[in-house]
């Protein structure tokens, strides 16, 4: 069997459990290759051989089974940049992105400024933002040890070696006072939501998926605590979902955020919000 002819079949098989079948079939295939996707369309009717068959045929049953891409892998990007993902954690998301664009947008000519991602996962936004600004002091906290080990194995993929990663239940042991940013990506998803049942997220980690309290648990917390450890104007910068645009807004207001700012993912989703504490 030839590329072009595997991939067909792939995609055939995924059609009814995937939404985006061809193009798992040739992420899949070029992991079975070590090649990118421009190699597939270049060489359709390259052989493939028995061994390689074997194994992307196994991995599209997996992928049919509901077994997410990036487990399939073990990477994904993010930023453009590759990350090493397992079921320790939440796999990288573009929507997060968001969260880099604003950063970079509005404190890219700062400098030294020291920032905590808090609840890191797999590092990515810290990573991330590492790699664009190095003079930053960038701090990362995880309170899964097995998701704090990938996020530092990821940091040490990327060189992005000045990053202080600390295990912590959100506030437990962060003891800095003076962070000019913190920024999370929290489990913001009502326990009981029908999403949580398909796609991905059933491979994902619960606990960075859901949250109690129509999923305002967590953000809750943030917004109470981070003013403790913020500096004068500091600034709070958390995703959430779609719908919880007001119910975020007025959370940051109530513990005493000012100048909230809200934007919008790619996909014209309310994504993200930010705010401003002065002690």
């Amino acid at each position: 069997m030839d590329i072009q002819q595997a991939l067909q079949q792939a995609s055939q098989n995924l059609s009814d459990s995937s939404p985006s079948a061809t193009l798992d079939a040739q992420i899949l295939l070029s992991h079975v290759l070590q090649c990118n996707t421009a190699h597939l369309l270049a060489w359709p009717e390259k052989k493939l051989h028995k061994s390689q068959l074997s194994n992307y045929q196994q991995l599209i049953k997996q992928r049919r089974q509901g077994r997410p891409v990036a487990h399939l892998t073990g990477s994904r990007e993010f930023w453009s940049l590759n990350f090493s993902v397992n079921n320790s954690t939440l796999i990288p998301r573009p929507e997060t992105e968001t969260l880099i664009e604003f950063i970079l947008k509005k404190f890219g000519d700062k400098k030294n400024l020291k920032l905590l991602d808090m609840g890191t996962g797999t590092g990515a936004i810290a990573i991330a933002l590492a790699t664009e600004k190095p003079d930053w002091k960038i701090f990362a906290s995880e309170v899964s040890a097995d998701a704090l080990k990938l996020a530092s194995d990821n940091s040490n993929h990327h060189q992005t070696n000045k990053i202080s990663f600390i295990q912590s239940d959100w506030f437990t042991n962060i003891k800095h006072k003076d962070f000019d940013i913190i920024v999370s990506n929290p489990p913001y998803i009502t326990n009981n939501d029908p999403h949580l049942l398909a796609g991905d997220v059933r491979y994902e980690p619960k606990s960075a998926l859901a949250s109690g309290k129509n999923g305002m648990a967590d953000i809750e917390h943030l917004c109470l605590h981070a003013k403790n450890h913020l500096t004068a104007s500091g600034c709070l910068i958390i995703e959430h979902g779609y719908n919880q645009k007001q119910l975020v807004a007025e959370c940051f207001t109530k513990n005493g955020f000012t100048q909230i700012e809200q934007k919008q993912d790619l996909a014209g989703h309310d994504r993200m919000t930010a705010g401003s504490f002065k002690s």
